[in-house]
């Protein structure tokens, strides 16, 4: 017998130890299949009642993860934001109106001069 039911056996008459057995092996059902804890109480006629159930253990599928279909490097429209109607030529950049210089290494610099309208 496990140590942790010879309280329960001391508690409970002997006559009524079958009917303790079967209440017992019902809650260890109840357990495995929900796998909530509970507090029991047990009487000397070998009736457990349930005193206090916890909660519901989270759901350990919270979140799947679903691979995507296609690989991103295969169709490089999954790789940005960018549409895929949108191309690099179509992008026009206007320095006066953004304030923004391109240099010859590729290098993005803020103009230090911008025409900003002042106040009339």
């Amino acid at each position: 017998m496990h140590p942790d039911l010879q309280r329960y056996f001391t508690h409970v008459w002997p006559l009524f130890w079958p009917w303790l057995v079967w209440n017992l092996v019902r809650v260890a059902r109840w357990h495995t299949r929900t796998g909530r804890e509970a507090l029991m109480a047990v009487d000397c006629f070998g009736n457990i009642r349930l005193v206090f159930v916890a909660d519901a253990p989270p759901p350990d599928d919270l979140y799947t993860y679903e691979a995507p279909r296609l690989a991103a490097w295969e169709h490089p429209a999954l790789g940005s934001d960018v549409p895929v109607c949108v191309s690099e030529t179509q992008v026009r950049h206007d320095p006066v109106k953004s304030g923004m210089v391109m240099h010859d290494h590729d290098m993005v610099r803020h103009d230090p001069v911008q025409h900003v309208r002042g106040p009339p």
